[in-house]
């Protein structure tokens, strides 16, 4: 039945009647121009910088570091930074694997904690990340300089340069041929 005096339902009067029984008074509540003070001098942990988690650079997972360099490129990149810092397109531009692989291997090796990613901001402007050994797999390094893997990989490279000049060539050939019939 409506109340005769709002047009409101009993079923609707009884929903509103919930719905104010449910909301906060304003007592509960501060007002916009309350003047409530938050700084953050009040508490030292709003808006302190939390690091995210870094593996321990001094104790490496012997375990999870074989099983990493069973994985294709990973020592040829250990390699690379046993030279000193690096780009990714340094690094890139060394190795024969696809920039996928690359990218994978040297997220996988900062995770565990063989080195690490850092921005180098240049004079001109912009950011360059650059990858570096952690003090923890420089005896690794000297493994990869006393096997001479840098020289090989650099090796490889200029090989596997020749070949795809030389498949390239062969099928240039092989279009002439077509041409002439």
């Amino acid at each position: 039945m409506a109340d005769d005096s709002t047009g409101v339902s009993d079923e609707e009067n009884g929903q509103i009647e919930n719905l104010d029984r449910s909301k906060n008074s304003s007592q509960d509540s501060p007002e916009l121009y309350d003047n409530v003070g938050i700084s953050d001098d009040d508490d030292p942990e709003i808006g302190a910088y939390t690091p995210p988690d870094q593996p321990n650079r001094n104790a490496l997972d012997k375990e999870e570091i074989k099983n990493f360099f069973e994985k294709k490129a990973s020592v040829d990149i250990l390699a690379q930074l046993s030279g000193g810092p690096k780009r990714f397109y340094e690094i890139d531009t060394a190795i024969v694997a696809s920039h996928g692989t690359i990218a994978n291997r040297l997220t996988e090796g900062a995770k565990l904690g063989l080195w690490e990613e850092y921005f180098q901001y240049p004079d001109d402007g912009g950011k360059t990340k650059l990858y570096d050994l952690t003090s923890a797999a420089k005896h690794l390094a000297e493994l990869t300089e006393e096997e001479n893997i840098r020289e090989t990989t650099e090796q490889l490279r200029d090989i596997d340069q020749r070949h795809t000049d030389a498949v390239a060539t062969f099928r240039d050939k092989i279009k002439g041929d077509d041409e002439a019939e």
